[in-house]
């Protein structure tokens, strides 16, 4: 009774200000501080390590001050000293805590490493509180309850572990204030627990001299303020951050829907927008049609002019669609020279408008450096709902419409048509039929004799293809030519004919060559060469009684892959031949054909006329050429009297060069040949228009 009439159980009071003030420091840190975790996740090599240092020191700085504000908070009636070198160790403890326990929960992964970091952050927690509170000396009796400081200890570490478990997990608004409310409960629930395991004894004389609660509210404020503007600059980072993150994601979305090159949307960009029309198109009743471009000469300006040249009609062609573009319209490249159009409407005439934009567009010319070129196109329309109920049917009645455009001579724009779907099934069906017909052996080789006019004597073979179709009968070569590049058996179908042919020669006289018909496809591919060494390694056949026939389409396609294939097969001992010499696709037919007056000898060949006794004789083939075709002759670049001497001797019509005149600026001027009429039979004429190659 005596010593409790001394002594005075002291209730737990504190300064409502500065404990709101540690409250919203609580919240805030633990909100930014549980995001930065989430972002150290996410992050690696020495980002995350920046990112690894501002979590803890936001963890830290956020937790310490949470402690020393509400500390601060409590109004004892006892005189109260601040130990600083406990106060400062108690802020170490956390600054080396929070890391730590963050690098484990990452690191780790899984509910173990979360475990684990959560305890080294709770036992953190407690120590930086403890040691605080032994910094928060009083000049009075403290008694302990230890149920309390183990309780106290147990939820620093339970909710730690919680808080980082779940910022670890995939982030949305409901996740960030659960982790945020967890961590505060992991700060808030071990302090004030702790708290309320001290108990001070206020002895009676020690009722006079509390400690100044004024000074301690400015101290609390001060440490909260300063807090706070590091918190502000940890959400900052994270601002920064995400707006750095979110400009990155748009840009790498842009770069990714879009095609590298000429900035159109690309394939997967094309795919989105078709199912939004197809939804949008159900759902009101509308209808869309979807247009396929492909570009008619593109390949021949790439093998011409080059690959740049190639680029910049793609460009081109881009800028000229994004520019015809409308409400309801969309163009996207699908790669290579094709293009896909959407255009939104129900009127035929809107749709034939767009069409035929499309189309202007395709032949304007286009301006490249010191020429131009234009490449025309092929285009095919297919109509949603009508002409398909789907989009994938809707794309591939597309590419039929604009596929019977480009074997179409007449027309370059194709609306599809349900004929169009039964010429390709059939089609199709007929390439599945040759595939079985390559896998079962039955196709077969014929051989057509060669002989030597002179005598009859057998000089080889000619190997030809053949088909018989169980239900279709005798399919023509070019057909089943045409079917195997259709159906990418091109390259097989020709490494059978080689070896084939090559295993049949073999078993022939020694003097007897086999001649094989090459694709243009099968010729230019990079190791036709080393097919043709395996196939004469593996039949024994001889290299010399090899003949490769290509023609003029092949050689024109790539002339520079064509002449190096043709060099490294004559290194061989192979032969080489020209297939189909004056045919429809031959200079000399156009030659036939075309109402020419005038054929050019071009200076490359009079420069060596007159050195090169093969040239010359190819310059008199020309003339009699020419004159058997009823062709005015004009021999170029004569610049020698030999030159001059070979062109007259063989009857050319017309002469230029710098011997017989130099361009100049008018007609008279350029008049000025001094061969005379009695130098040959041929008509000197000096030209007033500068030419270069004269």
């Amino acid at each position: 009774m005596e010593v409790m009439s001394n002594h005075i159980s002291e209730l737990k009071v504190y300064d409502p200000f500065l404990l709101a003030g540690a409250l919203i420091v609580c919240v805030t840190g633990a909100w930014i501080t549980m995001r930065l975790v989430t972002r150290v996740a996410q992050t690696h090599g020495r980002q995350r390590l920046g990112w690894y240092c501002l979590a803890g020191m936001a963890g830290a700085s956020f937790v310490w001050c949470t402690h020393f504000a509400a500390m601060l908070a409590y109004h004892c009636h006892a005189e109260v000293h601040l130990d600083p070198l406990r106060t400062g160790l108690s802020l170490l403890v956390m600054l080396g805590a929070m890391p730590l326990a963050v690098m484990l929960a990452v690191r780790l992964y899984g509910r173990g490493g979360c475990m684990l970091g959560g305890a080294v952050l709770g036992l953190g927690i407690a120590s930086m509180h403890y040691i605080g509170m032994a910094a928060y000396r009083l000049d009075a009796p403290v008694a302990w309850n230890g149920l309390l400081v183990a309780v106290s200890v147990l939820i620093g570490v339970g909710f730690s572990a919680t808080a980082l478990m779940l910022a670890l997990r995939p982030v949305n608004p409901r996740r960030e204030i659960e982790t945020t409310l967890v961590l505060v409960g992991a700060v808030a629930g071990l302090h004030f627990t702790g708290m309320e395991a001290m108990r001070v004894v206020a002895m009676p004389q020690h009722m006079m001299t509390a400690h100044d609660n004024g000074q301690f509210l400015a101290l609390g404020l001060s440490v909260i303020g300063g807090t706070m503007l590091m918190l502000i600059a940890g959400i900052a980072s994270f601002v920064i951050d995400g707006s750095v993150r979110q400009e990155s994601y748009e840009e790498l979305h842009r770069m990714a829907m879009s095609d590298g090159l000429t900035g159109l949307p690309n394939r997967i960009s094309f795919n989105e927008r078709l199912q939004n029309e197809v939804s949008r198109a159900n759902r009101d009743g509308e209808q869309f049609a979807v247009i396929g471009i492909d570009l008619n000469k593109f390949k021949e300006i790439n093998d011409t002019r080059g690959h740049a040249a190639g680029d910049i009609v793609l460009t081109t062609l881009a800028e000229r669609f994004s520019a015809l573009l409308a409400d309801g319209e969309f163009v996207a490249r699908l790669g290579g020279d094709e293009f896909i159009a959407i255009h939104r409407t129900s009127d035929s005439v809107e749709l034939h408008g767009f069409v035929e934009r499309i189309q202007q567009a395709l032949n304007q010319p286009i301006p490249i450096e010191d020429y131009v070129v234009t490449s025309g196109g092929s285009i095919g329309v297919a109509v949603y709902p009508v002409d398909a109920s789907d989009s994938e049917t809707l794309i591939s009645r597309a590419d039929m419409a604009m596929y019977r455009a480009k074997t179409d001579p007449h027309h370059t724009i194709w609306y599809y048509e349900s004929t169009l779907d039964q010429n390709m099934r059939e089609r199709r069906a007929l390439g599945e039929d040759l595939k079985t017909a390559m896998a079962n052996g039955q196709l077969s080789l014929f051989y057509q004799v060669q002989t030597v006019v002179a005598t009859g004597e057998i000089s080889g073979y000619e190997a030809l293809l053949r088909w018989e179709h169980p239900e279709r009968g005798a399919i023509a070569p070019p057909e089943i030519l045409q079917l195997a590049d259709e159906s990418g058996l091109i390259i097989k179908l020709g490494e059978w004919v080689l070896q084939t042919a090559c295993e049949a020669a073999a078993g022939w006289d020694d003097n007897i060559r086999v001649a094989v018909n090459m694709s243009a496809a099968q010729f230019l591919q990079p190791r036709f060469v080393v097919a043709v060494q395996e196939n004469l390694a593996r039949s024994g056949l001889a290299a010399d009684r090899l003949v490769i026939e290509i023609t003029e389409e092949t050689v024109q396609r790539n002339p520079d892959r064509a002449l190096a294939m043709a060099s490294s097969l004559q290194a061989l001992g192979v032969r080489l031949a020209l297939d189909e010499f004056g045919g429809a696709h031959s200079v000399l037919h156009m030659l036939r054909v075309f109402p020419f007056s005038k054929l050019k000898i071009d200076r490359s060949l009079m420069q060596q006329a007159d050195t090169d006794p093969v040239v010359a004789q190819l310059v008199r083939s020309i003339l009699l050429m020419g004159h058997a075709l009823r062709i005015s002759v004009l021999a170029q670049g004569i610049e020698t009297r030999g030159q001059f001497s070979i062109a007259s001797a063989e009857g050319c019509d017309e002469g230029q060069g710098y011997l017989i005149g130099h361009p100049a600026q008018s007609a008279q001027a350029a008049d000025m040949t001094g061969l005379g009429p009695a130098a040959g039979s041929i008509r000197a004429v000096s030209s007033p228009v500068f030419s270069p190659a004269t």
